[in-house]
């Protein structure tokens, strides 16, 4: 059993990278990566370093070439397993099919969104060709299905992304005023950032806890948006926009609260790594989020769009610092128990050989 995944680019930032070199540090010499895009160039060396085989092929909407590529390497390396996702990696896989039927397709669902257009009507062709699917939460199944109707009876089968506990890698130095919030999340809509910056108003300038931080580790599209929103509110000195972070390990463990409001989440693979940290969590109450965190269980579960009711929920926990100290004990023992990388590994194991068998 061999496998060849098709990404679109090294960046570890992001879920799908992670998780694919999480893979290919168990398969090792059974597995091939094949990467289209040349951005995040200098996270190469640690898909090199597990072991597989790494190919590139920069020919931007060049399918054709792309293609070519692929097919050299399926046939040097006895490829009988080609996983992939997004809508150019799913393309390719189709056209894999006609030249090489033989071949096992197989399509990862990272997230809920639905393309449009023509992307829409190609993802129908792909999918009826497709061999099995692995969706990484219940509510992506659902949404998928809702999308795709083809995919209700297909084979295919829900498998939670896993992680362990990030370490302090020493990459960058860390210092987190107290009392400090977390999250680790892309500035982009959905993620929605800003209630938590309207809940930082309401402690801070309305409630006057003046020693309440807010960090970010990421970056995107809205940081202009949110810099604007953070200056009206003369939030200035309390809340940063840091960007991406290598030493996220080390962010992790200097905060005191993690807080993710995301409201269409597929799965959050940061906050499982905060659930491995042992730090009280508080996250939305929508997409996935319900399916890591249970309320008043192992974290806070909270309205995504409701500002006040997430700054209750941070006085909450500082509030009561045994209750947030069982919060976050109960969050570890649910990570370590279904978010681990070795049920994850073990899962996709699993999956491959009854795939192939």
């Amino acid at each position: 059993m061999r496998i060849l995944y098709i990404l679109s680019s090294y960046n570890i930032y992001g879920g799908t990278p992670k998780k694919t070199l999480d893979l290919m540090k168990h398969f090792r010499e059974r597995s091939s990566l094949y990467v289209y895009d040349n951005s995040y160039s200098e996270f190469k060396e640690l898909f090199q370093a597990t072991g597989g085989n790494v190919y590139e092929g920069f020919h931007g909407w060049n399918i054709i070439k792309h293609l070519r590529d692929i097919i050299k390497i399926v046939d040097q390396n006895k490829i009988s397993i080609v996983q992939t996702q997004f809508s150019m990696g799913e393309t390719l896989g189709l056209l894999l099919k006609f030249f090489r039927p033989q071949i096992k397709l197989m399509v990862a669902f990272v997230g809920p969104f639905s393309p449009t257009g023509f992307k829409k009507w190609m993802a129908n062709k792909v999918y009826k060709k497709t061999d099995a699917f692995v969706f990484i939460s219940k509510y992506v199944k659902s949404e998928k299905i809702r999308q795709f109707p083809v995919l209700e009876n297909r084979f295919g089968k829900i498998i939670f992304n896993g992680t362990e506990k990030r370490v302090n890698d020493g990459s960058e130095t860390v210092d987190l005023q107290s009392i400090s919030l977390l999250d680790i999340a892309g500035l982009i809509g959905w993620k929605n950032i800003q209630v938590a910056v309207k809940a930082l108003d309401i402690l801070i300038n309305i409630q006057g806890l003046r020693n309440i931080f807010f960090y970010v580790a990421g970056e995107g599209p809205m940081r202009k948006e949110l810099e604007n929103m953070i200056t009206k509110f003369n939030l200035n000195d309390h809340i940063f926009l840091l960007g991406y972070q290598k030493n996220v390990g080390a962010l992790i463990d200097a905060c005191d609260i993690f807080v993710h409001p995301a409201y269409a989440e597929g799965f959050g693979i940061a906050v499982a790594e905060a659930m491995m940290a042992e730090k009280p969590i508080i996250v939305a109450n929508a997409g996935a989020l319900p399916e890591l965190i249970e309320h008043e269980k192992s974290g806070l579960v909270i309205d995504p769009f409701d500002p006040q009711k997430w700054a209750d929920a941070v006085v909450t926990l500082l509030d009561n610092q045994d209750y947030a100290k069982n919060l976050a004990q109960n969050a570890k023992a649910r990570a370590m128990a279904d978010f681990s990388r070795e049920k994850f590994v073990t899962g996709y194991n699993n999956f491959y050989e009854s795939l192939v068998g």
